[in-house]
């Protein structure tokens, strides 16, 4: 991956309907130069990404990164944080929001964090730290470690304990075992099957992500599912802040009016900002 604000990202989004990011393996990538402007909808979630990430984890749990060569990212190579830590993101009360168990085993990195944000730098002046980072942290992480530290430049690590392995040789794929079982899909469910696996990559619940927010869409479409099936088959642009939508006339009649039901209707907790 090169050419982009963030090369390689695992994390959780406030708001969605699922609430955990685990078992990630980011391994034997080139993942190079990515420093273009950011140029998602100002106030969303990626929005938040700094401009010259390699790879970023957060809140995202068991995750390894492995045999990368990570090189010429002005921010950082690595970058880890918690949900607390994050520019202008919301708290999901049903999200643990530190990023526990990280593993970091060999990579090659250089010339990261050569011109870092003034956030990363001021953390790491108190540990009497200028120049480049490859890696940088911030934010509680339990159980988690690295091998090899000093080759690298690094902030933030100080609680990261040694490896016990050195590799992930032996996984090969987190397949489960045989093939999935087919499912059937009542009529009751179409609509919160939809949502959870279309609508949500795009709208979270009480923030930003890409679209606006599910509670947004509520109060514009209040007890009016036909206005959101007659949106979604012709979309337009709205708002100049968001990008415009895709149509979504692939999906049947039946389901089209369901999941606008469903997300009319759907009541989460909301995040704490």
């Amino acid at each position: 991956t090169y050419n982009n604000s963030g090369g390689i990202l695992a994390f959780i989004t406030p708001g969605l309907p699922i609430k955990t990011t685990y078992d990630v393996i980011i391994r034997n990538n080139f993942i190079l130069d990515n420093n273009i402007p950011n140029f998602a909808a100002p106030g969303s979630t990626v929005a938040g990404i700094p401009s010259g990430t390699g790879i970023l984890v957060m809140a995202a749990d068991d995750v390894i990164i492995e045999g990368n060569i990570i090189v010429d990212h002005k921010v950082a190579g690595i970058l880890i944080n918690d949900h607390g830590n994050a520019p202008g993101l919301t708290l999901d009360p049903d999200v643990d929001p530190n990023a526990d168990r990280v593993m970091i085993l060999d990579n090659v990195m250089h010339n990261n964090g050569y011109d870092t944000i003034d956030e990363v730098r001021a953390f790491a002046l108190t540990e009497l730290h200028t120049g480049d980072i490859d890696i940088f942290q911030i934010g509680p992480s339990q159980d988690s470690c690295i091998i090899n530290r000093h080759r690298y430049h690094h902030v933030g690590l100080g609680d990261f304990a040694e490896c016990d392995f050195s590799n992930t040789d032996s996984i090969h794929n987190y397949l489960i075992p045989g093939a999935a079982k087919p499912r059937v899909i009542a009529s009751a469910e179409r609509g919160e099957i939809a949502y959870m696996g279309i609508c949500a990559g795009c709208h979270a619940y009480d923030d930003v992500l890409i679209g606006p927010s599910t509670r947004d869409i509520q109060a514009m479409y209040a007890n009016n599912p036909q206005g959101i099936v007659s949106y979604i088959n012709a979309p337009f642009k709205v708002r100049p802040e968001y990008p415009e939508m895709p149509a979504q006339n692939y999906l049947d009649a039946e389901t089209q009016l369901a999941v606008a039901d469903y997300l009319l209707n759907i009541q989460l907790e909301p995040s704490q900002p």
